[in-house]
């Protein structure tokens, strides 16, 4: 079984992936305070001309700029929560607490049926090894630099769609690093999908009679100790081109499979063993002549021997999102809200942070198909 062993500041000070209230500085009333402000913000929003006058007149305050930041990244995370994801149906999500590379151990051995042991005879000692697969975590990022003028003339339209547009922006850098394990841009991982581990891709396409040999070939490999490997659930990842066939293959009530010249016809038990994923990075990471062909059949990600990982920080699981700044100051005193713009060009910056990796871990139970015969 897999074991994995293990050897903020924020927009308006707050966590977004806690979502706790502001720490610094301290705001009497924070809750209620921080609901009045969401409501301004909301309305102004939505083009209330009255509640826009408001909204400017509040960043004055010493104590709206913090709240403002609070309700941003409040609105990060649900929307964040929200967007379209593929990569948590083929990829065992964890966690590691640091940026440096952490070890996922699978023990090998040890599991072979028990020996005979005569009277007054020793227990034979076993060996028990071990394989690494090691993942380690990165930042990711981005910034928006919005002028000051784009927010007097849009009536903070500037800011409406930030936090949405972020979000979708971390649930695609998770997609795309995890549709790395698989390809490596020419067609199937060399790395993971070779001679070696046992899983070469072949060149058949995508058909009922392909697919069963795919499962046969996975279930018939065996383990460390020569034991036939257990897998709970199968997830058949292709690109968007062959999900007709796919779903072709897996919605038929009835299978049909040729044996020699003789033609058995059973329920599709494929059905209750497989499910599907479209990944549409597919075709855009791999850029090999059969991107659109290629496929793959992958353990259940909860299985105990997954093959891919995608690694998230403690602490920092979601995507961070901050607000520059303001470096200056009022001639009579006072600092100037962020949102009035930097002292050099008046610009309004906002940054977003997201620290993830990737590693593929166990190839035994993993299959990959061209789906057309290489040149």
């Amino acid at each position: 079984m897999t074991q994995v062993t293990f050897s903020n500041e924020t927009v308006g000070g707050g966590s977004v992936g806690a979502l706790t209230p502001v720490k610094t500085p301290r705001i009497p009333n924070y809750k209620q305070k921080l609901k009045e402000a969401a409501e301004l913000v909301g309305k102004a929003m939505k083009g209330n001309p009255y509640a826009v006058l408001k909204l400017k007149e509040a960043f004055s305050t010493s104590d709206f700029p913090f709240l403002f930041g609070d309700i941003l990244s409040r609105e990060l995370l649900p929307q964040y929560q929200e967007a379209p994801s593929v990569w948590a149906e083929f990829a065992r999500r964890t966690v590691v607490r640091d940026f440096r590379p952490h070890n996922l151990i699978d023990l090998l051995g040890g599991q072979d049926v028990l020996s005979l042991v005569p009277e007054l005879t020793e227990y034979p000692a076993r060996d028990l090894g071990e394989a690494e697969y090691s993942l380690t975590v990165a930042k990711h990022g981005a910034r928006f630099a919005i002028s000051w003028e784009s927010q007097i003339n849009d009536d903070l339209g500037g800011l409406q769609g930030l936090p949405g547009r972020l979000a979708v922006a971390a649930r695609r850098t998770e997609d795309r690093l995890a549709t790395t394990a698989l390809t490596d841009g020419d067609g199937p991982n060399d790395a993971f999908f070779n001679v070696g581990n046992g899983n070469a891709p072949t060149e058949l396409p995508l058909t009922i009679d392909n697919l069963s040999t795919a499962i046969e070939a996975i279930t018939s490999r065996v383990d460390e100790d020569g034991a036939p490997i257990w897998i709970d659930g199968f997830v058949l990842v292709v690109p968007p081109s062959l999900e007709v066939a796919a779903r072709n293959i897996l919605g038929a009530t009835e299978i049909r499979i040729t044996q020699g010249t003789n033609v058995m016809i059973t329920n599709n038990w494929l059905a209750s063993r497989i499910t599907l994923s479209v990944n549409p990075w597919l075709t855009v990471v791999d850029q090999g002549e059969d991107a659109g062909t290629t496929w793959y059949v992958l353990p259940n990600p909860n299985a105990p021997r997954p093959a891919v990982a995608l690694g998230f920080l403690r602490g920092n699981e979601t995507p961070d999102l901050r607000l520059r700044s303001s470096d200056s100051e009022r001639p009579g005193g006072g600092a100037v809200p962020a949102e009035e713009g930097g002292f050099d060009n008046d610009d309004v910056q906002y940054r977003v942070r997201h620290v993830l990796g990737m590693t593929t871990v166990d190839p035994i139970a993993t299959y990959a198909s061209f789906g057309a015969p290489q040149a």
